[in-house]
């Protein structure tokens, strides 16, 4: 067959007409994308415009958020993105890795359960070679949590792509680095380009000519330009480019910009499409309401931080919640509670703290019992996220997810569930402590204590 004719492969990740909304607020209106296999793509536009967005719905983040729509086609290795795999996101806030250096390194690893240490520990020496982080090779038990920044960056993407993902999604990993270390994750971040695709977020213009690949523009919510780097740079194609290329922001209104509220010689925005319009407010919780497990077990602020009582435990009633588990010191209103259908159970914890592992316990088994008894559970620490998260991690290991696993499956739903170093500790040893006893109660091929 002449190459000429032949059909070009089938993309990795296509994107057409995708939006994201969340609540009435349109962020992205219609990013049409295409992401072919081993191809680098650099995700440029001004602050705002929904770069991490796009990420964080593609990759599955933003899913448990009740408050989101999405419209349009998106598909991943030739399936509906919800049919199965995604690619999988290094978040900019990588940091707070729980666990050692080797830990981290091998927990990804698919044939972990067949290593014996020993075998772990020369796989790690390996990867962090391949990764250039000979510095960590002799340091395999150090704390991650306690290595600098760009370290702990560059790890971070290293443990991604030991999993082996087709299409790694990396959120502004430069930011706020020393420019060695930046050089460095890059150098890095570019031989990993030649193993599988990558899409970065950057905003520094040297930074993308030494990543290179392929440059999108994304601005007022659509994809305005894309073409390769360095030509995105040197000779870009639309106003809205060279503007982006000059100042390193670009003035694109956003899709929900009324014409009649924009400067006479402002650009149009793009209206978001028909189903950007489909939006039912009653089905929504409260601000800052989002599912661990949808239907069953959420995580939310206290009712009355952003909004009035009221209205929060009107919003709580709307998606079904029937059970408060209160992580405050102070207890809600029986009577108001009461008014609304909501029943409560206070377990106090310290802001910042986690609770100890008798309490911990505690919290899981009731939130199980109700479960069992067909409730709608929501527990809230004030703000909904440091301690809130902690005892959701909790749960899921209560239900025998590993302790890191845990903390990236409530992380992917909400970046700032779990905040302090004592939270993430404990869930190590909450996670020892149940293993040590080979228990996991919640857990439905669980052992039974035996007998003392």
């Amino acid at each position: 067959m002449n190459p000429a004719t032949a059909e070009s492969p089938a993309p990795l990740l296509e994107l057409a007409g995708f939006g994201v909304a969340f609540r009435e607020r349109t962020i992205l209106s219609s990013i049409d994308l295409r992401i072919a296999d081993r191809e680098c793509v650099v995700l440029l536009g001004p602050a705002g415009t929904g770069k991490s967005t796009l990420l964080r719905t593609v990759a599955g983040h933003n899913s448990a958020n009740p408050s989101m729509r999405t419209w349009g086609e998106a598909r991943y290795q030739g399936r509906p993105l919800d049919a199965g795999e995604r690619p999988l996101l290094v978040a900019q806030s990588a940091r707070l890795m729980l666990s050692s250096v080797l830990e981290n390194l091998v927990s990804g690893l698919p044939e972990r359960a067949q290593l014996t240490p020993p075998q772990q520990r020369e796989v790690a020496v390996r990867l962090l070679e391949a990764a250039d982080l000979h510095d960590l090779v002799d340091r395999l038990d150090l704390q991650v949590a306690d290595l600098p920044l760009g370290i702990q960056r560059h790890l971070a993407v290293a443990r991604a792509a030991v999993s082996g993902p087709r299409l790694l999604f990396v959120d502004e990993p430069t930011a706020g680095l020393p420019p060695a270390d930046a050089a460095r994750l890059l150098a890095y971040l570019g031989a990993l380009a030649h193993q599988r695709s990558l899409l970065v977020v950057l905003h520094n213009q040297l930074e993308c000519r030494q990543l290179g690949g392929r440059a999108v523009l994304i601005a007022g919510g659509s994809v305005r330009e894309t073409q390769p780097i360095p030509r995105f740079f040197d000779a870009p194609g639309s106003g809205l480019a060279r503007d982006f290329v000059r100042s390193g922001s670009c003035d694109a209104p956003s899709p929900d910009a009324r014409p009649e509220d924009l400067a006479p010689d402002a650009l149009p925005p793009i209206p978001p499409p028909p189903a950007a319009q489909r939006y039912v407010s009653d089905a929504f919780g409260p601000r800052g309401f989002l599912w661990l497990r949808p239907g069953q077990l959420a995580g939310t602020p206290r009712p009355g931080v952003f909004f009035d009582t009221q209205i929060d435990l009107e919003a709580l009633r709307r998606v079904g919640v029937t059970l408060l588990i209160n992580l405050t010191e102070q207890p809600g209103d029986p009577a108001l509670l009461a008014e609304h259908g909501i029943a409560e159970q206070n377990f106090p914890v310290r802001d910042m703290r986690a609770p100890d592992l008798e309490l911990a316990t505690a919290i899981c088994r009731a939130i199980d019992a109700a479960l069992a008894r067909g409730q709608v559970v929501a527990a809230h620490c004030h703000a909904g996220l440091g301690r809130t998260g902690t005892l959701l991690a909790a749960w899921l290991i209560w239900h025998g997810q590993d302790a890191l696993g845990a903390l990236d499956a409530v992380r992917r739903i909400e970046q700032r569930w779990v905040q302090s170093r004592e939270q993430a500790d404990f869930l190590g040893t909450f996670a020892d402590h149940l293993a040590r006893r080979a228990v996991f109660p919640g857990r439905p091929d669980a052992k039974k204590p035996s007998a003392p």
